[in-house]
């Protein structure tokens, strides 16, 4: 058996939420290892490349606007973006149009991650990659986490494996990630809009599609659907997607989406869950990149002053709740009602004529849909 390496911080996964949080810590002087099952950080993708910018992270979350460092951590250099998205359309089954702004870029997640893990690593943090957790078993009082390249013990741990949480999974302990969405998406070339095109109804029951614009006549064109209204497989759908739109197939990809709001409690002992694995995601509109990267930093503020002055790990919990979880609740809330009426064309129609552009911009921000909701 090899030896047991440890660290004072042991990242699992160097996502946005992962390389946000190992940034953090490093920035501290905290001893911290990420590792990463990948051979290279952000490839594959598996997901449809929207990240938000600093604005439209405020407009849902406002109580992180006077953060400095996620002001900064958001600031993403003209190198990384592909495209402004600066125009949502959301297209109903009779493909009626209800547009509205964003505050959004696309980018590619091989280049956007790395400049991610670039900045964790140049703050001092270590990464390691084609490294796959396998076990966690427990001997003494610590936890023994067993990899392909060794075995770990950490102080504290970061679960940043992505919706299927598998820190948690591997313990036994713990909340994971429920409702999980299954997705494929597939790069195209073509003629393409500049928006960025949502379409509802009988393409993706209980779900949506996606043409998420990346410049040069490229784009990321997708789409979800709840299980138990997959009648074929997935990729055969998307593929008469494409045919439909006429553009050219360069490459498939695909991922879940945890669609059930956040988790409990994203503390269990030693171990903070932090994006996917702690179910931070919008289920109104599918997006997580941006509450990864918030709940990254907030898991390392919270070891941070664990730390330094003995503060108990579940102020992380409280931070979650005063900056995120409310309008991801309400989101939860959104999905559930639309997924409640909205059972074929002719409903989804209806619902989306009754809400108009403004209860659709409302309930893809995360905000109540109506007033009276």
């Amino acid at each position: 058996m090899s030896e047991i390496e440890h660290r004072e911080v042991l990242i699992v996964g160097a996502g946005p939420g992962g390389s946000s949080a190992a940034r953090r810590l490093a920035e501290a002087d905290i001893d911290t290892l990420v590792i990463e099952r990948r051979e290279v950080v952000g490839n594959p993708a598996q997901c449809g490349e929207c990240i938000p910018l600093m604005g439209e992270m405020v407009g849902t979350f406002p109580s992180i606007a006077d953060d400095a460092w996620l002001v900064d951590q958001f600031d993403v250099p003209n190198r990384i973006i592909a495209q402004r998205l600066e125009w949502m359309r959301i297209f109903s089954p009779k493909m009626r149009e209800y547009s509205f702004e964003l505050d959004c870029i696309s980018a590619h997640r091989l280049q956007f991650d790395g400049w991610l893990a670039d900045r964790a690593i140049e703050s001092g943090a270590e990464i390691r990659t084609s490294c796959e957790l396998r076990n966690v078993s427990t001997r003494g009082e610590r936890d023994i986490y067993v990899t392909n390249q060794g075995r770990f013990t950490a102080d504290h741990v970061i679960d940043a494996s992505g919706s299927l949480a598998h820190v948690a999974r591997l313990r036994g302990i713990g909340k994971r990630p429920q409702d999980q969405l299954p997705t494929i998406y597939a790069q195209v070339a073509g003629d393409l809009p500049a928006s960025f095109d949502i379409f509802l109804g009988s393409i993706a029951p209980g779900g949506y599609a996606w043409i998420i614009p990346k410049g040069n006549g490229v784009a990321n064109i997708g789409l979800g659907m709840l299980t138990s209204k997959i009648k074929e497989p997935l990729k055969r759908t998307l593929d008469g997607f494409i045919e439909d739109l006429g553009v050219r197939l360069l490459s498939y990809g695909g991922g879940w989406i945890p669609l059930a709001g956040p988790v409990k409690t994203a503390v269990t002992d030693n171990v903070l869950a932090v994006g996917d694995a702690a179910g931070l995601v919008m289920p109104s509109n599918g997006g997580g990149i941006g509450t990864a990267m918030v709940s990254g930093k907030y898991a390392a503020d919270s070891i941070v002053a664990n730390r330094r002055s003995g503060q108990s790990l579940s102020e992380y919990d409280k931070m979650l709740e005063r900056a995120l979880r409310k309008p991801l609740r309400i989101s939860t809330r959104s999905k559930k009602l639309f997924q409640l009426f909205c059972r074929g064309n002719f409903t989804t129609e209806v619902a989306m004529r009754f809400l108009g552009t403004g209860g659709i911009q409302r309930a893809v921000e995360c905000h109540r849909p109506l007033y009276i909701l």
